[in-house]
């Protein structure tokens, strides 16, 4: 277990004597480099700060520097102590104050310990904010690192404290220090429970490897499912958040296939709340989480109506994507009906066993199996709306007839990209893009389509000039300007990119 490591404290005298340089660690991978360790020249010292992070398991030594360090982090700080720096050690923390060496563990610190680690930490941040300029991704990856660390600090402080006081007086002590609404501190109680029962998220969140948010995704996934924390360990080092959702719902969706899906969603539908409360300002603010057959209904129904608002908008001054959602949902729930169902058309897939006659594998869109007894369900509800992919017999294949995506090819897109393909948001937010644009002879055919979302659509293609490209497994991406092999669809020799073998099956 990693302990604390404070170093002396040094007074500006002691800093003006000449001692030689000390080395301060200056990064997350444990590099070193040389500050020096006095005012340059002969200029007077009257207090400076000389900041170490490392987490390599190696010692730091820190001493005071100028108001310049000739690498590492520094920072000038006024008064007659400066403190020398902060590490990471693998066994046991030694403090030292005014020369004299005192070996202290994490469990016997005193008030002037908390003082002093109070002091490294406004040094640490004053040292950040002296990287500017040519330093400043520098300076956001320190950043990154010390939330992580951080939020892992805060997760082993609050199962550290339930584990002495029980849940209920943790919960109040986090609402009380962080000044968090009681749910919230609850919330945080229930993480830090489920962060010390997966050692290796822990560990990845102190390291900086992974974000808060990732350690969060992992915890909620492995509440309710036998994850494999290994493997959603690897691609959350490699993942941005949004994208790592949609990696976490897959990885619970094939662990949690076939027996046990009824108990599952059981429980799932258990956990459903609804809250609505009041701001300071007058505003509402909705809270709700929904098991995966209602929440689909719901976000279906949501993009339904918010299209219908896009469509009669001022082209000149459109709400914003969230703000129409917000009527959207008012529209939904409030106003009364014109004569037109309001009943979403839910997408759900099915295979069929030719050989058994029977269908099977049911799932939603976007891959969230479904249980028997609610197939049957959504089947005596539903309208049932049969399509057979990969047959030119379906109208799938409509040309230049029509430029806009039929219901047959919103169907089809929905089944086979599930989600925008460049940031993975949920498919009833997306459009069909036509891949060789419409505008310069690209036809309304399914191999021609994929689903995009209103920013990936026009920041993304339209503005930065990214292309949408098959990969080698079938599935559609964005990729990059300049990393393809032509625009708008077409090779380097203008020839059109229409590879389409099987273009929706998976």
């Amino acid at each position: 277990m990693a302990e604390l490591t404070l170093f002396a404290d040094v007074t500006a005298a002691e800093a003006a004597g000449g001692a030689a340089p000390h080395v301060v660690e200056n990064g997350v991978d444990g590099g070193r480099s040389t500050a020096s360790n006095g005012p340059r020249g002969t200029g007077d010292v009257s207090g400076c700060v000389a900041v170490g992070l490392g987490v390599a398991a190696t010692d730091v030594a820190g001493t005071c520097v100028g108001r310049e360090a000739a690498g590492g982090i520094g920072a000038d700080a006024r008064g007659s102590r400066g403190v020398a720096g902060i590490g990471v050690r693998g066994a046991t923390a030694s403090r030292s104050g005014d020369g004299a060496l005192a070996s202290t563990s994490t469990g016997t610190a005193d008030a002037s310990d908390v003082t002093r680690v109070a002091g490294l930490l406004e040094a640490f941040l004053a040292g950040l904010r002296s990287l500017g300029g040519s330093h400043l991704e520098s300076r956001l990856g320190l950043v990154g690192r010390a939330e992580a660390g951080l939020a892992a600090a805060r997760s082993e402080t609050v199962a550290e404290l339930a584990r002495r006081d029980g849940e209920a007086h943790a919960a109040e002590t986090v609402r009380s220090k962080l000044r968090q609404s009681r749910g919230a501190a609850r919330r945080d109680v229930k993480l830090a429970g489920q962060l010390a029962d997966l050692e290796g998220t822990g560990e990845a969140l102190a390291a900086g490897a992974i974000t808060p948010q990732h350690a969060r995704a992992i915890a909620e996934a492995a509440e309710h499912t036998d994850i494999d924390e290994d493997e959603l360990l690897e691609a959350a080092t490699r993942q941005p958040t949004d994208v790592f959702a949609a990696t976490v719902r897959d990885h619970v969706n094939e662990r949690s296939r076939g027996d046990g899906l009824e108990e599952r969603r059981r429980r799932q539908r258990a956990r459903r709340e609804l809250s609505i409360s009041k701001q300071s300002d007058g505003m509402y603010k909705l809270r709700g989480l929904f098991d995966p057959v209602a929440g689909a209904r719901l976000e279906t129904a949501i993009a339904v109506a918010a299209r219908k608002l896009w469509a009669g908008e001022d082209p000149k001054d459109r709400a914003t994507v969230p703000q129409r959602f917000a009527d959207a949902l008012e529209m939904l729930v409030t106003r009364s009906d014109t004569g037109k169902s309001r009943d979403p058309a839910l997408v759900i897939v099915a295979d069929y066993d030719v050989v058994a006659g029977q269908l099977e594998g049911a799932r939603l869109a976007d891959g969230t199996p479904l249980a028997a007894d609610e197939l049957v369900r959504l089947a005596v509800e539903a309208k049932i709306l049969p399509a057979i992919f990969d047959r030119r017999g379906q109208p799938l294949w409509l040309g230049r007839e029509h430029r806009h995506a039929s219901v047959a090819q919103r169907i089809a897109l929905a089944v086979r990209d599930r989600r925008c393909v460049g940031c993975g948001v949920a498919h009833s937010f997306c459009q069909p893009h036509h891949i060789w644009w419409w505008e310069r002879g690209g036809p309304t055919d399914i191999d021609n389509l994929c689903l995009l979302c209103g920013d990936c659509h026009h920041k993304q293609v339209h503005t930065r000039r990214a292309e949408v490209v098959r990969r080698g497994d079938g599935a559609y991406m964005l990729q990059s300007a300049g990393t393809a092999g032509g625009r708008n669809g077409t090779d380097a020799t203008g020839g059109v990119q229409r590879d389409v073998s099987q273009p929706l099956r998976r």
